[in-house]
């Protein structure tokens, strides 16, 4: 097998395999503690410029001086890129890199000693060649996340700006047009207009991530531990309880391996998420195949670890497909795409490039995740299979990992249903983008229009269309209500 260049191995990593032999296999745990660290930092950096990127941008924004002028806010792009992009991508890089100096040599050793027996097909790229393009994709999701804070940004300026009074006007038709007036009361749609939504959506898809990362993540007794690296195999590295464990069982514990997984899909860092499926399924394998070997006490030690490996690996997968797929790129290319058709027939002679390209990357962000849903199926179904083979729920030896087993089967259902919900709003946006573009005159479309005889574009008829109960004067900054 390849060996790693030096510049990607830890130094107190080298001195573990000095002293241990260079073939012996490293538990991920004794090495992950440091890694975990450089998660949360990295996830301060994320949330601080992304925070802080469409604030600066909303301030920064400049309305056109000609009152005619019906198009968006401008801001100097260029500069916001050098003074956020470029810092949050050196952070996250980074950090990347120093943890995966402490991540991949055990990563790798599970994954080797697994495929050992089997004739593995020769790789495309070797480990430099790789690792590049790994950290082309983490620039890529990382630029993903930028757009859609400059979008926020651009739309939240435009709105003190002559041409956003059109802009909503087409929102209002579009939205009362096509849902029902209990469901836009429901969703406070009539109380918000299109400046709002966009604001609020970005500001939720921010900070629900994060969160989500230090549920599964951050330790409650985080002064208590060592994140060193345990440079002996016999200094045995701590569990502890996060959020979302259950505190009423002292056995249900989260460890270092897990908890820097969760930290890296947030972080968008590639080199190691991509590494991560093949590392489970590795582990689970060697697992299972030690309690075919045991009995008793010993038996149910190794599959209860072999559920905590699949349970970690399906916490990614909701962090990836709930919340970055669906949360952030399917809802964020929806509203980029009624954006986009608005703009079509509010502004038709300000065709904005930037929200162009910005849909763009939104809408190849949706389709790159498509690959990762099939292979975390195909997992999803291997685990399903292990677990039925070697564990007979019958026999009350097995008691005491029914609790995991529940909650793994809860954790498949939760990830069909985000498959289906992301496959149903990237198709639709797909179809909204289609008919905004090609067919519909005026860019607005409804899906709930759609007949034998109707297209389902929407024509710009303001009669029939009822006022606003929240009704904003957009130039003074006044709302109030209207009977």
């Amino acid at each position: 097998s390849e060996e790693l260049p030096g510049w990607m191995e830890d130094h107190l990593i080298k001195v573990i395999r000095h002293h241990e032999g260079g073939d012996t296999r490293i538990d991920l745990n004794r090495t992950a503690g440091p890694a975990v660290l450089w998660g949360f930092a990295s996830l301060l950096g994320l949330t601080y410029f992304m925070t802080a990127l469409p604030v600066v941008g909303f301030y920064i924004a400049r309305c056109n001086a000609d009152m005619h002028y019906d198009g968006f806010a401008k801001y100097p792009e260029i500069i916001l890129w050098l003074i956020f992009f470029l810092p949050l991508a050196v952070i996250v890089l980074a950090a990347q890199w120093k943890a995966s100096t402490f991540l991949l040599v055990p990563m790798l050793q599970e994954i080797q000693a697994c495929n050992s027996d089997t004739e593995r097909p020769p790789r495309l790229l070797g480990f430099r060649q790789w690792y590049i393009v790994m950290c082309a994709f983490t620039m890529f999701n990382l630029l993903d996340q930028m757009t859609n804070a400059l979008f926020a940004a651009k739309i939240y300026s435009t709105k003190q700006c002559n041409g956003y009074d059109k802009i909503q006007e087409f929102w209002e038709v579009a939205i009362q047009k096509s849902v029902p007036s209990l469901m836009r009361k429901s969703l406070f749609l009539d109380y918000m207009d299109f400046a709002d939504i966009t604001v609020i959506i970005y500001i939720f898809q921010l900070f629900v991530q994060p969160i989500f990362a230090l549920v599964f993540s951050l330790p409650l007794n985080i002064k208590a531990l060592n994140f060193k690296v345990r440079l002996s195999r016999d200094d045995t590295p701590p569990k502890f309880k996060t959020i979302s464990d259950d505190n009423s069982n002292d056995e249900d514990l989260t460890d270092f391996k897990s908890a820097v997984m969760v930290l890296a899909e947030v972080n968008r860092m590639e080199a190691l998420v991509s590494f991560d499926l093949d590392y489970r399924r590795a582990m689970i394998e060697r697992l299972m195949h030690e309690a075919q070997i045991h009995e008793g006490s010993d038996k149910l030690q190794h599959i209860e670890e072999a559920l905590e490996a699949g349970l970690a690996v399906l916490a990614r997968t909701a962090a990836r497909f709930a919340l970055k797929g669906l949360l952030q790129n399917c809802l964020q290319v929806n509203l980029q795409v009624s954006m986009q058709a608005i703009s079509k027939a509010s502004m038709p002679d300000h065709f904005d490039f930037f929200n162009g390209v910005n849909l763009g990357v939104t809408m190849f962000a949706v389709f790159l995740d498509i690959p990762d849903m099939i292979n975390i199926f195909y997992f999803i179904w291997w685990l399903q299979d292990e677990v039925d083979k070697h564990v007979s729920m019958s026999e009350t030896t097995f008691a005491s990992v029914k609790g995991r087993i529940d909650t793994m089967h809860y954790r498949f259902l939760r990830i069909k249903i985000y498959a289906v919900l992301y496959v149903f709003m990237a198709g639709y946006a797909l179809v909204k983008l289609f008919m905004a573009l090609m067919v519909c005159d005026n860019g607005e479309w409804n899906l709930s229009d759609v007949s034998w005889n109707h297209n389902g574009c929407v024509a710009f008829e303001l009669s029939g269309i009822n006022a606003r109960e929240w009704q904003c004067n957009i130039t003074e900054y006044q709302c109030h209500y209207v009977s």
